[in-house]
């Protein structure tokens, strides 16, 4: 029956052919970012369209010379003047055009919200990256309101985002449109992709999309990687830190002819020291050796298109207590993962209407992990493979698009804790549909029709463990012009929890780890709004976004280590729990080239244990808050970046069984605290650029972050309750240098 429908679907849009001439090309900036959003549009008509995603656009054309506008947020309107026989182009925002070698000058925004995309999505340019050390995926949210960063525990240095109040297990995460590092390596994700290799990141809030699964609850986080036609053909990366951190990025890429090209993308990381600065005898910071590389190459012809990759990594984390502190047989926790990935992309174009087009993502992945915690031990091998496949078809510059595809899932988790089997075998194959009706949006059109914008669709899948999984998503927005924008989402999602790999944080207690043999699919609704205004103040842009989400929870895996103290529980839902999430953003050049932002995000996350009433959700703070200010000097030669992160009180578990409880945990919740990170850049001439700065300026540190940390064997030790930083100021130094 699925295989019945999938036919139909692809017979039915590939069949439709238009024999109107269209235009296709790409838009991007000078650093090689797709403008998702960007308005194309015939000069002095109605005639026009939104770029994609992937950067691409098609529109029906006139058979004599015309000029083309391009339109983007934080960018002057650029034009092109395109010639009859043309059929596709290459446009670069700010800088020169493949073909048209026409120069765009232009005012770029590193960090943006589109007024023009229906779906909420923020987009976080290379740009950004460079304000921050960067190392990881992790530290590129280091200047961003909508997603925090936190440490699962107090030992391991595994780090987790958080998205609208939830954790990040509950945020999809991909990379270029396929799923990333899911299952056994969830728990050190954010480690495992260098921030050098980041071309931009979407951050998506709400459901977003049905295409890409049904995993997203909270949202969705993209990241794309650096393209070997577009990045620098050498490229090197050296980082150094006053806590032993060593970090070695290269890129080596070549342009073969105008069809191929390929690329190297090497990391190095190791960590080595014996910190110890609140004198428990634990490292500070774990130590780790870390070796990731990535090799890309890609054909871009004008029928078919397609790219295939190779990833793999090797690393190895030490943790635990010092050797030559420890009084009697030291706790050591060893984390040992191993991992390749080989994915590929192939699409054609070559229908008579060019506004079908056909796409394949396949993906095959192995992981191996190896961990010990004391006694405790924690091991498995993870064979999984992905198949997704999409056909899509746009109607001429109508604003109108359909989607249709399938999925399909295998993930096979041969896993253990201690000696006790807690691995399955997965498989989840679907199939969806999704409608986009997204118009150009212009001064010259003021219809109703022309101003609202949306998506809806909607999957059916069939997960071998749990059933038949229907998923509806729905985005509205709504322009009162350019600049101003409301949206309104609401849509359902699934997910299924890995209880272990991605709460590795309970392995760092003695308590008795209990899973309920009855656990069932997470789901929940999203219902979410949104509100950006893009203004001008004296001469200067500015933004301000207003966001406002809702989660319900129908069935959520409960993690339960304050219901009885001697043990962790996971069982199904048997209460409530929701979570709601408010964020505020503002945005301005306040002089030239001084940009200042200023964020609050309140979170109100309930949960119930057991049949317990509801309370806030422990170690999430009701109060967040942000404030970045960057300055470029007029000949740009130098860069300050401040950034200050400001976190609410949070509440702690009931800990009052535990002799070892400090005068925080007694009275119930942490105390308020802010972090402060400076850095310096300095570029040169040929391309070279030295930085160096520190991060938690004010030398904050949670001072008893394991509690129990003298008898680290016995049953009060518990590291699972870390809420800020252990370590006080931390300096680097780094270098960049491409050609």
């Amino acid at each position: 029956m699925v295989e019945r429908i999938l036919v139909c679907c692809f017979l039915l849009l590939t069949g439709c052919s238009i024999s109107a001439q269209v235009l296709t090309g790409t838009v991007t900036n000078e650093e090689g970012t797709f403008l998702f959003g960007a308005t194309v549009i015939w000069d002095e008509t109605n005639i026009g369209t939104i770029v994609n995603e992937d950067g691409s656009f098609s529109l029906p054309r006139p058979d004599t010379t015309a000029l083309l506008r391009i339109d983007y947020v934080g960018y002057e309107s650029a034009y092109v003047e395109v010639l009859p026989k043309e059929a596709d182009l290459a446009i670069m925002i700010e800088g020169v055009t493949d073909l048209m070698a026409v120069e765009v000058a232009a005012e770029r925004r590193d960090n943006y919200v589109s007024t023009l995309s229906t779906i909420n999505v923020e987009t976080i340019g290379s740009g950004e990256f460079r304000k921050a050390p960067c190392c990881n995926l992790a530290e590129s949210f280091s200047t961003n309101a909508a997603v925090d960063v936190a440490y699962t525990d107090a030992v391991t240095g595994a780090r987790e985002i958080r998205m609208l109040g939830l954790r990040g297990a509950y945020t999809q995460l991909l990379m270029e449109k396929r799923p990333l590092m899911t299952g056994l390596g969830a728990a050190f994700v954010m480690e495992y992709i260098p921030g050098t290799w980041l071309e931009s990141i979407q951050i998506s809030k709400g459901t977003g999309t049905v295409q890409n699964g049904y995993n997203a609850i909270t949202g969705q986080i993209n990241t794309e990687l650096v393209k070997p036609w577009l990045d620098k053909k050498f490229f090197i990366n050296a980082y150094g830190s006053t806590f032993g951190r060593g970090e070695l990025n290269i890129h080596l890429n070549r342009q073969l002819n105008e069809k191929w090209s390929s690329g190297l993308l090497l990391h190095a990381s190791t960590r080595n020291n014996n910190i110890d600065q609140n004198d428990d005898t634990f490292y500070d910071t774990p130590q780790k050796t870390m070796y990731d590389g990535i090799w890309r190459t890609f054909y871009r012809g004008n029928v078919v298109r397609f790219q295939v990759n190779v990833h793999a990594l090797r690393d190895r984390h030490t943790a635990g207590q010092i050797p030559a502190k420890a009084n009697d047989l030291p706790y050591l926790i060893n984390q040992d993962n191993d991992r390749v990935d080989l994915f590929a992309k192939i699409g054609y174009l070559g229908f008579e209407n060019p506004n079908v087009t056909v796409g394949l993502i396949t993906d095959l992945k192995w992981h191996q992990l190896d961990s010990r915690y004391g006694f405790r031990t924690h091991r498995g091998t993870q064979k999984s493979g992905y198949l997704s496949g999409m056909v899509s078809h746009g109607f001429n510059g109508l604003g109108h698009k359909l989607d249709a595809g399938f999925t399909y899932s295998l993930d096979d988790y041969d896993e253990f804790l201690d000696d006790r089997f807690i691995g399955r075998r997965e498989e989840v194959a679907g199939i969806y549909t999704e409608y986009t009706y997204a118009p150009t949006i212009t001064p010259e059109a003021n219809g109703f029709a022309n101003k609202i914008g949306f998506v809806a669709g909607a999957r059916i899948d069939h997960n071998n463990l749990f059933g038949w999984l229907f998923t509806p998503r729905a985005n509205l927005k709504y322009n009162f012009s350019e600049d101003r924008v409301i949206r309104f989402s609401a849509g359902r999602g699934f997910r299924t929890a890995n209880v272990i790999a991605e709460n590795t944080q309970v392995l760092a207690t003695n308590r008795e780890i209990v899973i309920a043999d009855d656990l069932d699919i997470e789901s929940a609704w999203n219902f979410g709004f949104n509100f950006t205004q893009n203004f001008d103040l004296a001469g200067r842009r500015g933004s301000i976004a207003f966001d406002a989400y809702h989660t319900h929870f129908t069935n959520q895996i409960i993690l339960d280590n304050n219901s009885d103290y001697t043990k962790i529980q996971f069982y199904n839902l048997m209460g409530k729990s929701h979570a709601s999430s408010l964020l505020t953003v503002l945005s301005y050049e306040v002089v030239k080239g001084l940009e200042a932002k200023i964020g609050y995000k309140y979170n109100n996350v309930q949960i119930s244990f057991l049949d317990e009433p509801t309370r806030q959700r422990p170690m999430v703070a009701r109060h967040r808050g942000l404030i970045t200010l960057d300055y470029k000097t007029p000949n740009e030669k130098w860069e300050f970046n401040l950034s200050n992160q400001f976190i609410g009180r949070q509440e702690f578990i009931d800990l009052s069984q535990n002799p070892f409880q400090t005068k925080e945990q007694e009275r119930g919740y942490a105390s308020p605290f802010a972090l402060a990170n400076f850095q310096i850049t300095h570029n040169f001439a040929n391309g070279l650029e030295i930085y160096t700065g520190v991060e938690n300026l004010t030398g904050f540190r949670q001072d008893t972050p394991i509690l129990g940390a003298s008898e680290p064997f016995g049953p009060d030790f518990d590291a699972t309750q870390a809420y800020g930083p252990i370590t006080g100021q931390m300096g680097y130094v780094g270098v960049r240098w491409g050609f």
